[in-house]
């Protein structure tokens, strides 16, 4: 096993871990009890891992360059079609009424 990526965020670690996994490359989460001890520990130590088989190593690094490119990357807001909600760039379909982005009150079906 090699580690493949180190962050701060449990959370980030887990959502890297489901994506590798989507991907079909085995994976585990370390550290994801050590954040209480930072200070006494050096933080470095303490971060939650993430950890794959070494074969998979190359191609869980280039989906996590794409996860984190994917998470930097912002557009403008959009505006819903239907209910003329603001939404977020990264949501597929409105916060609101849950039409999808692009679609028109005409083509969808309820």
């Amino acid at each position: 096993m090699r580690r493949v990526y180190s962050t701060d965020s449990v959370p980030m670690a887990w959502h890297v871990r489901n994506v590798l996994e989507q991907h079909d490359i085995p994976a585990e989460v370390r550290n994801t009890n050590l954040f209480s001890v930072a200070g006494e520990l050096p933080i470095t130590e303490c971060q939650a891992e993430v950890w794959v088989p070494v074969l998979f190593f190359s191609r869980a690094e280039q989906l996590i360059r794409d996860v984190e490119q994917e998470a930097t990357e912002e557009g403008p807001n959009w505006i819903c079609s239907a209910c003329r909600e603001e939404n977020l760039p990264q949501y597929a379909c409105c916060w609101n009424c849950q039409r999808e982005n692009g679609s028109t009150a005409e083509s969808d079906v309820d």
